[in-house]
């Protein structure tokens, strides 16, 4: 007699189970090698290396050849361990797994740093890219696993995962700046940027200080005179002895600045000339805002609106590129 639906819809079940498992039982070994070499990484990363005094043992070369040695030694010390480990768990051709598999941890290196994931050494993720860099080695190296699809499938991850890697990097940059301003120990006080945009907003721990760079639009950052075309502004508490007109001290530590009297030009704000550079004080929030123009090409109407503009802002206004 015929088999039965039931029999015929177990058959076609295991055979789906069974060219599975064809498929992915080679890929088990290669992976397994792959995560005790990211496990022995994390090991030879932990031991207690002193760079400084590798550096000094490369003379007269230095820290450059010693890194550019350890650039060309550490791949290829990996791959040869890769391979001594693939052929004891029974993989052929090892070599071809191992050389494939070198880069593909190599790559998995650079963009996983590019996500904003640090360095591959210095994170546990290490075993698992590893596992699945060498598990993507095998599934397109070994005969009867790999083939011309399979090749184009890797490839075409790849460049998928570029544009992937510098969105999530920009996505993790953005969220490491915004956690450290919802952080800030003082309140976030910005003027209104009409003309001028704004760049590298930080809030320092240790100070307990928040401050960012104004430029006008036509400024690029990468101008050699950008401080002098500028506005450094910095939000700090107030120091002791602060007490203007008469005495304008704004930092504490180091060289007293503007030690001096200043001008009261409105409530709570204050200006004064150093230097040929014009600062503006206010004080707002219960904490002090210094607008200092770096030099004389800083327009002065330009400091007196920013410090009649002050005001607490949210951490998207310091982030958002639209905004500055």
């Amino acid at each position: 007699m015929g088999a039965t639906v039931g029999e015929r819809g177990g058959a076609s079940g295991g055979a789906r189970a069974g060219g599975a498992s064809a498929v992915l039982d080679p890929l088990a070994r290669p992976a397994g090698v792959g995560a005790l070499l990211g496990v022995l990484c994390l090991l030879v990363a932990a031991m207690p290396w002193d760079g400084d005094d590798l550096c000094r043992s490369q003379e007269p070369w230095g820290c450059l050849w010693f890194t550019l040695l350890m650039l060309a030694a550490v791949p290829l010390a990996g791959t040869l361990v890769a391979w001594m480990l693939l052929r004891v768990a029974g993989v052929r051709p090892a070599w071809r797994v191992a050389a494939l598999g070198g880069v593909l941890a190599l790559l998995a290196e650079y963009l996983y740093s590019r996500a904003g994931g640090g360095t591959l050494l210095a994170s546990y993720a290490v075993p698992l890219l590893l596992a699945a860099a060498y598990a993507a080695a095998a599934a397109v190296a070994l005969p009867g696993v790999g083939s011309l699809r399979r090749w184009g499938a890797l490839a075409a991850a790849l460049l998928l995962a570029w544009p992937l890697t510098a969105a999530l990097g920009e996505r993790s940059i953005t969220d490491r700046a915004e956690g450290e301003l919802v952080a800030s120990k003082v309140p976030l006080l910005a003027p209104d940027l009409h003309g001028y945009r704004m760049y590298f907003p930080e809030a320092s721990e240790y100070s307990g200080t928040f401050g960012y760079l104004l430029l006008p639009r036509p400024v690029e950052t990468s101008a050699a005179d950008r401080e002098q075309r500028g506005v450094r502004v910095t939000v700090s508490p107030p120091v002791a002895g602060f007490a203007p007109p008469d005495v304008c001290e704004v930092e504490s530590g180091g060289p007293r600045v503007d030690a001096g009297p200043c001008e009261q030009v409105a409530p709570d704000t204050w200006r004064s000339s150093r230097a040929g550079s014009i600062r503006y004080i206010a004080r707002r929030e219960g904490v002090i805002v210094v607008l200092t123009g770096g030099g004389p090409s800083v327009p002065d109407g330009d400091l007196r609106a920013m410090a009649d503009s002050l005001a607490v802002r949210r951490p998207a206004f310091f982030l958002d590129p639209n905004g500055r």
